[in-house]
């Protein structure tokens, strides 16, 4: 693609021209080579406009979607009705992981519930899940979460610039904390990683104090827009549910799995017990991926939604009539092979964490340390793929592009925009990075408190005790994410808005623009491509 033209010196055009702002009786369509995000660069003499200029007295075509690129500017298109499939082939491949999971699950559920009754003429392991005290703890576990979420979303779209500050504040506050007691308690490592990301945190306070003003502008502008639009609430809420309905089906399937093939396994030799190690791999490696995809949906429908507003709202045409539910039917369809795509990166990465974390629980000193080894870098190769997911389903969204091409393109946004943008998503993701975390605790607490207070008779013994602490963390920290895919969707897709085209929030929302130039004066330099 042709690079955006540079910046020009003023925001206002020659004082001979009409200001870029003023009042015209008709739109006029102005060529982006002759654009810049301080506004026009340079009046092109009337007897040579060219001829992709609306006639005088129509309004500007409409921007496009298909992913393609305008042939007389050479940028990328966007909202075209008839864009194409991407990535079928891992589209494919998804459906064919999930039907093996369903396959899996059939055989799992109903050869535990018929072949390995215990003692009560039930399931062991399933059946404890449909007793009185494992369905309360399984609502323990989703409920807290789910009703904490809600909670603190409509906190963040009330007081978005204080909970940005409130939550920095807290995040060294709590390192601290954590440093302070593995150093009394001398763990050394653990309590001097925290004491660093501590002083990191804080360092950060007084660094990035500066740029709290843009980014409470940018979550106030997201809060907003979703309150404009509160479809968006829906496609949260939705995937709050798919996601909590697949959680506990993918409980149910690992509950039958362990009962059937490990306890079998344990009875008549070791072979089924390798079986059940390598189904459980495959059981996890689906609900990552399909976890994944459920979240990347809600994530790409929504950013749809922001990019429509964001190019559409305040222009001639208006926005369109219903912009969740056409970009929904996107990202189910010509932009699934795409979320597929970049959801399997994530799935592999995790699956191998999985593998890293059984080696460490089953491994001796020296495999233990190597799998700990392991697990850190897979870690951090995690936060980097899901840093470029986030801003490259975006550009799907924006402009249907394929997974590689967004990838390409975001890691250009990510070259160009620097500090900015990684500031900009630290202050904001903060916010609900500590709330999914504190979710994931108050689940796991409130499902410990059951457990030790009520003492169901699944787990008299305390047996599951561990097992079902994590599990309920889990589940309150992977709802309060999806909760807030709402605010994290439209920030992000703000922003690559502003990083790829900040001419046409000028154009269409003037005041708002002032603002973020005001915030963050570079905002008005368009990526080069």
């Amino acid at each position: 693609m042709s690079n955006y033209p540079p910046p020009n010196t003023g925001y206002y055009p020659p004082q001979q021209q009409q200001p870029y702002y003023g009042a015209q009786p008709q739109p006029q369509y102005v060529p982006l080579e002759q654009q810049t995000a301080w506004g026009l660069q340079q009046a092109p003499p009337q007897q040579q406009q060219p001829n992709y200029y609306a006639p005088q007295g129509q309004p500007m075509p409409p921007p496009t979607y298909d992913g393609s690129v305008n042939p007389d500017s050479g940028l990328p298109t966007k909202f075209n009705p008839k864009p194409k499939y991407n990535d079928l082939w891992a589209a494919i491949l998804f459906v064919i992981q999930l039907a093996g999971f369903i396959v899996l699950s059939y055989f799992s559920i109903t050869n535990a519930l018929k072949d390995n009754r215990g003692p009560s003429g039930g399931s062991k392991a399933l059946g404890s899940l449909f007793s009185t005290g494992g369905l309360i703890t399984l609502c323990i576990s989703v409920g807290v979460g789910a009703v904490f979420s809600v909670v603190y979303f409509f906190l963040t779209v009330a007081f978005p610039t204080f909970l940005i500050k409130a939550t920095l504040l807290l995040s060294i506050i709590l390192y601290l904390a954590v440093a302070a007691y593995y150093l009394y308690l001398r763990i050394w490592v653990i309590g001097i990683i925290a004491l660093i990301f501590g002083v990191l945190y804080a360092f950060m306070w007084f660094a990035w104090k500066s740029r709290i003003p843009f980014a409470s502008i940018m979550l106030r502008t997201v809060t907003s827009v979703s309150r404009d639009y509160p479809a968006t609430y829906a496609v949260s809420v939705l995937g709050l549910v798919a996601q909590v309905a697949y959680s506990i089906y993918f409980l149910l399937v690992f509950a039958g799995t362990y009962d059937f093939y490990f306890t079998s396994g344990n009875s008549s030799g070791n072979n089924k017990s390798a079986l059940f190690y390598v189904l459980i791999v495959f059981a996890v490696f689906s609900f990552y991926w399909t976890s994944q995809v459920l979240s990347n949906i809600v994530h790409t429908t929504i950013c749809g939604v922001y990019a429509t507003y964001y190019f559409m709202a305040g222009s001639p045409q208006g926005m369109t009539k219903s912009p969740t539910v056409e970009s929904f039917k996107r990202s189910v369809t010509t932009s699934f092979g795409s979320i597929c795509f970049g959801s399997l990166v994530i799935a592999i990465i995790q699956t191998l964490r999985f593998i890293a974390n059984m080696a460490r629980g089953d491994g001796d000193g020296v495999m233990a340390f190597v799998a700990c080894l392991i697990d850190c870098l897979l870690a951090c190769l995690q936060g980097i793929a899901e840093f470029i997911n986030k801003y490259a389903f975006a550009q799907v969204a924006i402009y249907g592009k394929g997974y590689m091409q967004a990838a390409r393109d975001t890691w250009t946004i990510i070259q160009d925009r620097g500090i900015e943008q990684i500031i900009n998503d630290n202050l904001i993701g903060n916010v609900w990075g500590m709330a999914s975390l504190f979710s994931g605790f108050l689940s796991g607490l409130g499902t410990y408190l059951y457990l030790i207070v009520s003492k169901p008779e699944f787990n008299a013994q305390g047996q599951l005790t561990i097992v079902l602490v994590i599990v309920g963390f889990v589940m309150g920290l992977q709802i309060c994410f999806t909760v807030g895919t709402v605010i994290d969707s439209g920030v992000v897709t703000t922003f690559v808005c502003l990083a790829e085209d900040p001419a046409a929030l000028a154009r269409t929302k003037p005041e708002l623009f002032a603002q973020i130039q005001a915030t963050w004066p570079e905002v008005v330099q368009g990526v080069r491509y």
